[in-house]
Protein backbone atom coordinates (compact mmCIF):
# COMPACT_ATOMS: atom_id res chain seq x y z
CA UNK A 1 0.00 0.00 0.00
CA UNK A 2 1.35 3.32 -1.04
CA UNK A 3 1.74 5.63 2.23
CA UNK A 4 -0.35 8.37 2.25
CA UNK A 5 1.50 12.38 2.22
CA UNK A 6 1.57 14.53 5.05
CA UNK A 7 -0.76 16.89 3.10
CA UNK A 8 -3.47 14.24 2.42
CA UNK A 9 -3.35 13.52 6.35
CA UNK A 10 -3.55 17.07 7.58
CA UNK A 11 -6.54 17.71 4.86
CA UNK A 12 -8.30 14.57 6.54
CA UNK A 13 -7.73 15.86 10.24
CA UNK A 14 -8.71 19.42 9.00
CA UNK A 15 -12.02 17.35 7.59
CA UNK A 16 -12.71 15.35 10.14
CA UNK A 17 -12.52 18.37 12.96
CA UNK A 18 -15.14 20.28 10.88
CA UNK A 19 -17.64 17.78 10.61
CA UNK A 20 -17.40 16.82 14.05
CA UNK A 21 -18.05 20.35 14.96
CA UNK A 22 -20.87 20.38 12.48
CA UNK A 23 -22.09 17.31 13.74
CA UNK A 24 -21.65 15.85 10.71
CA UNK A 25 -20.42 12.14 9.65
CA UNK A 26 -16.70 11.91 9.36
CA UNK A 27 -15.39 10.87 5.91
CA UNK A 28 -12.17 10.35 4.23
CA UNK A 29 -11.18 11.45 0.95
CA UNK A 30 -9.92 8.82 -1.41
CA UNK A 31 -8.20 5.75 -0.20
CA UNK A 32 -5.02 4.90 1.14
CA UNK A 33 -3.42 2.96 -1.53
CA UNK A 34 -4.88 5.80 -3.76
CA UNK A 35 -7.52 3.86 -6.24
CA UNK A 36 -11.03 5.21 -7.51
CA UNK A 37 -14.37 3.90 -7.68
CA UNK A 38 -16.16 2.88 -11.15
CA UNK A 39 -19.19 2.66 -11.81
CA UNK A 40 -21.24 1.46 -15.15
CA UNK A 41 -22.32 4.24 -17.40
CA UNK A 42 -25.45 2.31 -18.74
CA UNK A 43 -27.70 -0.47 -17.31
CA UNK A 44 -25.43 -3.64 -16.93
CA UNK A 45 -26.14 -6.99 -15.00
CA UNK A 46 -24.09 -7.72 -12.04
CA UNK A 47 -21.69 -10.23 -13.24
CA UNK A 48 -18.67 -10.80 -11.83
CA UNK A 49 -15.55 -9.24 -13.07
CA UNK A 50 -14.50 -12.94 -14.12
CA UNK A 51 -17.73 -13.45 -16.53
CA UNK A 52 -17.12 -9.98 -17.80
CA UNK A 53 -14.16 -10.70 -19.11
CA UNK A 54 -15.42 -14.09 -20.65
CA UNK A 55 -18.56 -12.62 -22.28
CA UNK A 56 -15.89 -9.63 -23.67
CA UNK A 57 -13.04 -11.58 -25.49
CA UNK A 58 -16.07 -13.55 -26.59
CA UNK A 59 -17.62 -11.13 -28.25
CA UNK A 60 -14.28 -9.05 -29.33
CA UNK A 61 -13.13 -12.29 -30.70
CA UNK A 62 -16.62 -13.21 -32.83
CA UNK A 63 -16.50 -9.47 -34.17
CA UNK A 64 -12.94 -10.65 -35.94
CA UNK A 65 -10.89 -8.28 -33.47
CA UNK A 66 -7.21 -9.37 -32.17
CA UNK A 67 -6.84 -9.58 -28.46
CA UNK A 68 -5.11 -11.50 -25.60
CA UNK A 69 -5.86 -12.52 -22.25
CA UNK A 70 -3.67 -10.26 -19.99
CA UNK A 71 -2.60 -11.65 -16.67
CA UNK A 72 -0.56 -10.07 -14.31
CA UNK A 73 1.20 -11.38 -10.61
CA UNK A 74 3.90 -12.54 -8.96
CA UNK A 75 4.64 -15.91 -6.58
CA UNK A 76 7.40 -17.04 -4.94
CA UNK A 77 9.69 -19.62 -6.58
CA UNK A 78 11.10 -22.38 -4.09
CA UNK A 79 13.26 -20.99 -0.97
CA UNK A 80 14.53 -17.40 -1.78
CA UNK A 81 13.07 -16.69 -4.99
CA UNK A 82 10.49 -14.10 -6.13
CA UNK A 83 9.43 -13.59 -9.62
CA UNK A 84 6.78 -11.66 -11.56
CA UNK A 85 4.81 -11.44 -14.67
CA UNK A 86 2.78 -9.59 -16.41
CA UNK A 87 2.54 -5.85 -17.41
CA UNK A 88 1.46 -3.69 -13.87
CA UNK A 89 -1.93 -1.73 -14.19
CA UNK A 90 -2.16 -3.38 -17.97
CA UNK A 91 -5.66 -3.61 -18.65
CA UNK A 92 -7.33 -7.81 -18.86
CA UNK A 93 -7.67 -7.39 -22.36
CA UNK A 94 -4.86 -5.83 -24.88
CA UNK A 95 -5.63 -6.13 -28.58
CA UNK A 96 -5.39 -4.37 -32.07
CA UNK A 97 -8.05 -2.73 -34.07
CA UNK A 98 -8.37 -3.37 -37.84
CA UNK A 99 -6.57 -0.33 -38.33
CA UNK A 100 -3.52 -1.26 -36.22
CA UNK A 101 -4.44 1.37 -33.38
CA UNK A 102 -3.80 -0.38 -29.44
CA UNK A 103 -6.49 -0.74 -26.72
CA UNK A 104 -6.74 -2.49 -23.35
CA UNK A 105 -9.66 -2.91 -21.40
CA UNK A 106 -9.63 -3.45 -17.96
CA UNK A 107 -12.72 -5.64 -16.94
CA UNK A 108 -14.83 -5.05 -13.74
CA UNK A 109 -17.62 -6.34 -11.90
CA UNK A 110 -21.19 -5.29 -12.99
CA UNK A 111 -21.77 -3.45 -9.83
CA UNK A 112 -18.65 -1.46 -10.32
CA UNK A 113 -15.03 -1.85 -8.52
CA UNK A 114 -12.01 -0.01 -8.27
CA UNK A 115 -9.49 1.44 -10.38
CA UNK A 116 -6.07 0.83 -8.83
CA UNK A 117 -2.96 3.93 -9.03
CA UNK A 118 -1.17 1.76 -11.44
CA UNK A 119 -3.86 1.14 -13.58
CA UNK A 120 -4.67 4.92 -13.83
CA UNK A 121 -1.06 5.22 -14.81
CA UNK A 122 -1.18 2.92 -17.29
CA UNK A 123 -4.79 4.48 -18.39
CA UNK A 124 -3.17 7.99 -18.77
CA UNK A 125 0.40 6.45 -20.27
CA UNK A 126 -2.14 4.84 -23.19
CA UNK A 127 -4.21 7.34 -24.18
CA UNK A 128 -1.20 9.90 -23.92
CA UNK A 129 0.04 8.19 -27.06
CA UNK A 130 -3.37 7.93 -28.93
CA UNK A 131 -3.87 4.42 -27.71
CA UNK A 132 -7.54 3.03 -26.36
CA UNK A 133 -7.88 2.18 -22.74
CA UNK A 134 -11.34 1.15 -21.53
CA UNK A 135 -13.25 0.02 -18.04
CA UNK A 136 -15.72 -2.08 -18.84
CA UNK A 137 -18.44 -3.93 -16.63
CA UNK A 138 -20.27 -5.49 -18.91
CA UNK A 139 -20.98 -6.28 -22.74
CA UNK A 140 -23.42 -3.32 -23.17
CA UNK A 141 -20.31 -1.00 -22.44
CA UNK A 142 -18.21 -2.67 -24.79
CA UNK A 143 -20.66 -2.22 -27.41
CA UNK A 144 -20.77 1.42 -26.81
CA UNK A 145 -16.92 2.25 -26.71
CA UNK A 146 -17.08 -0.40 -30.04
CA UNK A 147 -19.82 1.88 -31.84
CA UNK A 148 -17.74 3.29 -34.66
CA UNK A 149 -14.31 1.64 -34.03
CA UNK A 150 -15.15 -1.68 -35.91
Amino acid sequence: MKKRTRKQIYNDYSDAIKAMKEDKQVKRHGTKDGSIPTHPIMVVPAYPESEVLKFCLVWLRRHGILCNRNNVGAGAVGISGYYSYGIRGAGDIVGLLPNGKHFEIECKAGKGGRLSLAQQKRMSNIRDNNGLYFVVHGIEELEYYFKGLI
